[in-house]
């Protein structure tokens, strides 16, 4: 039974990808990644363009359904695992991820499964948007005693607002409109920051509530600094 390589491939930038998450996908000869094709995922395009040679492997498209219906996705998680385990009887297999595999990522309920069936996991860690985010608004996410905390924004986002220090609210595209609108609204007197698509071609930076665009993507993380 071969190796579950769980590789971080960063949120965007080809460059950020570390070392070790090269050497782990030239280890495996098996690379599994989500989309339903290799010119519409995100994380393999990252990782071709920091090591061509990916396309002498092996390449699996893997559906990761985009709800939050528990019962889809305990069936879809179920599937996923029983899928690459055919594929571990064979090789190792690399399983990549965007940004950070231990960030808000399903990879981390496909690799619990397969701790489960005693099949060797390995996680390689990946730099995270935010903070690639902040590297390049050219601000700090905390500075001193400042406390940071890090929300996933398509859920309910208000009483995040009630903490103190830094607040990067993760994949805001969904709720985007209604999250910018209560910023203006309840915290105008914080630094806000915003970077759509980090790392890509199409990467958008802003600085300031008032100076938000009116409509953003998925892959669009709002900072706010100095709550108190």
């Amino acid at each position: 039974m071969g190796k579950l390589f769980g590789i971080g491939v960063g949120p965007g930038d080809p460059d950020l990808m570390t070392l070790k998450a090269l050497k782990a996908l030239k280890k495996s000869n098996v690379v599994c990644f989500a989309g339903k094709s290799e010119d519409t995922s995100i994380a393999f395009s990252i990782a071709k363009k920091a090591m061509p040679e990916i396309n002498e492997k092996r390449k699996i498209c893997i559906d990761f359904p985009m709800t939050k219906n528990k019962s889809i996705l305990e069936e879809s998680h179920l599937k996923i695992s029983s899928q690459i385990k055919e594929l571990l009887k064979e090789d190792d297999v690399a399983l990549l991820t965007l940004g950070d595999p231990g960030i808000y990522a399903t990879y981390s309920y496909i690799a619990d499964r397969m701790r489960a069936d005693n099949i060797q996991v390995v996680t390689i860690p990946g730099i995270t948007s935010f903070s690639a985010a902040a590297a390049r608004l050219g601000i700090p996410l905390t500075i001193a005693d400042e406390k940071l905390h890090v929300i996933p924004s398509s859920y309910s986002f208000e009483e995040a607002f009630s903490l103190k220090g830094t607040l990067v609210l993760m994949k805001s595209g969904k709720s985007y409109e209604k999250l910018v609108s209560y910023i203006r609204e309840n915290k105008p007197h914080c630094d806000i920051y915003m970077v759509e698509n980090c790392g890509m071609e199409n990467e958008r930076l802003f600085a300031g509530a008032k100076n938000l665009p009116e409509i953003s993507g998925y892959f669009t993380i709002i900072i706010v600094r100095g709550l108190k």
